[in-house]
């Protein structure tokens, strides 16, 4: 989540919205966006974890999302998946590129 923080000025450059989504509740996720001081907003997904299940990153056993970034353009089209679950700057970076060759088209 810090790389996007780090990444903020990019993404609004590239007139793109970053959204969070944790399985925890809104409280929770509300807690630690403050405290990592987000500047986007960190939505729940508890208690159904409904958005994990539609986007296949649900971790059943756990009861957790597995690390992935989603790139969703204006029209609602899915137009990159980023899954890499260790290297978490590489999600913003990904994420920004795959907007900027939006913007590009």
């Amino acid at each position: 989540m810090t790389s996007f923080r780090t990444q903020t000025d990019a993404f609004a450059e590239a007139n793109a919205q970053v959204l969070g989504v944790s399985v925890d509740s809104w409280a929770a996720a509300g807690e630690f966006q403050d405290k990592l001081g987000l500047e986007f907003p960190l939505l729940s997904d508890f208690p159904n974890n409904q958005a994990g299940m539609d986007y296949g990153i649900l971790n059943e056993d756990f009861g957790f999302h597995n690390r992935a970034t989603f790139v969703i353009d204006r029209d609602g089209i899915l137009r990159g998946i980023h899954t890499d679950p260790r290297d978490f700057e590489s999600h913003a970076l990904f994420a920004l590129e795959t907007v900027r060759e939006i913007n590009e088209e």
